[in-house]
């Protein structure tokens, strides 16, 4: 009798251990010395197949997520092949496990050494990466020289990152800054607030919030004290998501979201929470308590060197706004192949969490569109949009600057996407500057951004 043991992850990322006992009797020897590795390969999948079939139980949406139309809720998007996910005798996690190391030091080798129970197998591998768009943001980080500097784009729809560029100032054999959680998220994190306010009906993007001070200070009489005076002005949630106004969503952490929706939303976004992909990705944090109440307003300000991400996780959020409030998981390996050709492995998309309802995901998109048509990052993208072949084509964004210790200097940071026909691709540019600023995160996106949708065939009108 031969017992097999098969350990599947469900759509929520949980796992499901399950047993299938084969009744026939047979020698093992004989077994392994007449059928060829593929078969066997072949045989293990199909079982692993049968028992996640059999066995699987799935986890309901996230509380309070509204799921998407032409979503399955359980299972991901509507080009997800689960059939792909079953056939496939390596899984993400045995691909980050064997590739970790190499691409932690930004190295993408053509092939890895797999394990398939007790069997060792060298792995072809096919890389998500779009070669051109990968060469150019090489060739721009290499051009403006920022001491530390990388890009993350990636198909919203599916996951797949299209582009992963790192590079730090004199060393070519520095670790991969995708990965790294180290950066202060800064005002990035004004999109969990406000996805946080939106998705709770708490306000709209035109509700129009009271404030004293400058737009990037933050001090605490402006926040508690709401008495108004001649120097008080008013800002729709649009115009202060646009403009990055630190008082007006430290004001929407502590009074309208409050401390526990906002932690439940930074959740959603994965902070505090693992990344599952096929590469070790660092979790992001963002660490605020209800003790004290301006951890809170510094953390849903983005004031704060208390919330971290990484640029993949900063590209995660914004393609989970380009994509109706779906975030799926990211990849970067498309395929394995066996040395005969032989299928080992097949990506396919799955969604990582629903982190806001599809109407709440739009109106994030009417503050992305804000921040690039007339708020920070307005001068970056001023030429694309009075373009006319960008006529039909929807940028937006985000930006957030703040001085960071690991690595040491300023960060800059702009996520965003552009939509257009039936694509989703969303964006991370990061640069750290200990001194000289060379480039502006949101201008390396821009180029990117564009380049990429004249290459995808949009025509003038």
């Amino acid at each position: 009798m031969v017992r097999y043991e098969a350990t599947r992850p469900t759509s929520g990322g949980s796992r499901v251990d399950a047993k299938l006992i084969c009744p026939h009797t047979f020698s093992m020897n004989d077994f392994w010395g007449r059928t060829s590795l593929a078969a066997t390969l072949s045989l293990i999948a199909g079982l692993a197949a049968l028992s996640f079939s059999a066995c699987v139980d799935r986890e309901s949406s996230m509380k309070g997520a509204r799921s998407p139309a032409g979503y399955d809720p359980e299972m991901g998007g509507p080009q997800e092949s689960v059939q792909a996910v079953l056939d496939s005798v390596l899984s993400k996690d045995d691909i980050s496990l064997s590739l970790g190391s190499e691409v932690v030091h930004n190295r993408f080798p053509a092939e890895s050494q797999f394990s398939v129970g007790a069997i060792p197998v060298v792995g072809r591998l096919q890389y998500s990466f779009e070669p051109e768009a990968q060469a150019m943001m090489e060739k721009l980080l290499t051009q403006y020289r920022p001491d530390f500097g990388v890009f993350v784009a990636m198909d919203a729809r599916t996951g797949r990152i299209l582009t992963m560029a790192s590079r730090t100032q004199g060393d070519s054999g520095a670790e991969n800054l995708a990965l790294k959680a180290t950066f202060p998220a800064a005002s990035i994190f004004k999109v969990v607030t406000a996805g946080a306010v939106l998705d709770t009906d708490k306000v709209s993007p035109n509700t129009r919030i009271a404030f004293n001070g400058a737009n990037h200070t933050l001090y605490r009489r402006n926040v508690v004290d709401a008495k108004e005076n001649r120097w008080t002005r008013r800002m729709t949630i649009r115009e202060a998501f646009g403009s990055s106004v630190n008082t007006i969503f430290g004001k929407l952490g502590l009074f309208y979201a409050g401390p526990e929706t906002l932690r439940t939303y930074a959740e959603r976004f994965h902070f505090n929470h693992p990344i599952r992909a096929d590469i070790p990705i660092q979790i992001g944090y963002s660490r605020f308590t209800a003790d004290d109440p301006w951890s809170v307003v510094s953390a849903a300000s983005g004031f704060t060197q208390d919330n971290t991400m990484s640029p993949i996780q900063g590209a995660m959020i914004a393609a989970a706004v380009a994509n109706d409030g779906v975030m799926m998981e990211p990849y970067i390996v498309d395929s394995v192949t066996n040395a005969q050709g032989e299928s080992l492995y097949q990506a396919a998309p799955r969604r990582a969490s629903i982190v806001v309802g599809p109407e709440t995901a739009r109106q994030l998109r009417e503050l992305f569109e804000q921040t690039v048509q007339s708020g920070t990052s307005r001068k970056s993208f001023r030429q694309a949009l009075r373009a006319r072949r960008f006529e039909t084509v929807e940028f937006g964004g985000k930006t957030g600057s703040l001085t960071g210790l690991n690595p040491r200097g300023k960060c800059d940071w702009f996520i965003g996407y552009a939509r257009f026909g039936d694509r989703r691709i969303a964006v991370a540019a990061l640069t750290v500057n200990e001194e000289k600023w060379r480039v502006k995160s949101a201008t390396l996106a821009q180029m990117f951004l564009t380049s990429y949708v004249k290459n995808h065939h949009v025509s003038e009108p």
